[in-house]
């Protein structure tokens, strides 16, 4: 991108953090307040990405969660320029480092994990209690706020979908590496799919290395035959969140909330 671009007159957008197949993501400035915003545009202007960008911007203007990114505004970019006719959708930049920057260093105490296992639990409770499913909880889509009320938040909501939802045909969902085994086989987005994947994610976190390696299809395979195994040092409270969380099957999981009274539990945090 060539210099600055303004948007609707209001964001001015400075440098580019991410280009990804569906859309990219610039840092601006929203010159109504002068805060810092994150602006999302479409990879093209094509009724698929369309349609992607107006169903996150549906979702993200529904909720309401200091865990959850806030939605800000949507529009189209003008038919000149380089980013001509492309939808793009406006959110709160989230500052932190991802999960993801986090697993490539040293490891966290499991006492930190367990507070970011509390937080993220609970505003999945929100979310299915909303409706929504996100359906792609990876260490990439959780970043660490530094905030004492929300220290981790969910960002990206690029393929959330209602709960029950049929996948769209021909597109997949999710990030094969955290994957349930329902939701590889392309069923209907549970709310269990969204326990499941964070409990990979946290796995990931207290050992160092993902629960299922090898290929995405040899990952895939593993997980419809046998549960993840959870290394008896991290103890019998992380062993029995972690187990029923990663359960192979949906009806056996507890809730988004069940989950975060356990969590909560470990970290020795006050349960609600």
């Amino acid at each position: 991108m060539a210099g600055e671009i303004l948007v609707s007159g209001r964001f001015l957008l400075k440098e580019r953090l991410g280009r990804g197949s569906m859309a990219e993501v610039f840092r601006a400035v929203d010159l109504a307040g002068g805060r810092e915003v994150a602006v999302k545009i479409a990879a093209d202007p094509s009724p698929k990405h369309r349609e992607r960008i107006a169903n996150e911007a549906r979702i993200l203007a529904g909720l309401d969660h200091p865990s959850v990114i806030s939605f800000i505004a949507e529009g189209t970019m003008p038919p000149r320029g380089p980013l001509s006719g492309r939808p793009y959708i406006v959110e709160e930049l989230a500052f932190g480092p991802s999960l993801a920057d986090v697993s490539r260093g040293p490891l966290r105490s499991p006492h930190d994990v367990a507070g970011w296992a509390g937080a993220l639990y609970d505003s999945l409770g929100y979310l299915h209690g909303k409706g929504v499913v996100h359906r792609d909880i990876k260490p990439g889509n959780l970043m660490l706020s530094g905030l004492r009320r929300s220290p981790v938040r969910i960002v990206d909501f690029g393929i959330a979908a209602a709960a029950g939802a049929a996948p769209e045909p021909g597109m997949s969902s999710g990030t094969v590496h955290y994957m349930s085994p329902e939701q590889a086989s392309g069923g209907t987005a549970q709310p269990a799919w969204d326990v499941y994947a964070l409990g990979l994610v946290l796995l990931e976190l207290l050992t160092g290395a993902r629960a299922y390696t090898g290929t995405a299809v040899e990952s895939l395979v593993a997980r419809t035959l046998r549960s993840p195994v959870i290394p008896a040092g991290l103890g019998p409270g992380w062993g029995a969140l972690l187990r029923a969380v990663t359960a192979m099957s949906s009806a056996e999981r507890p809730s988004a909330g069940e989950a975060a009274v356990m969590a909560r539990k470990l970290a020795g945090s006050p349960v609600r």
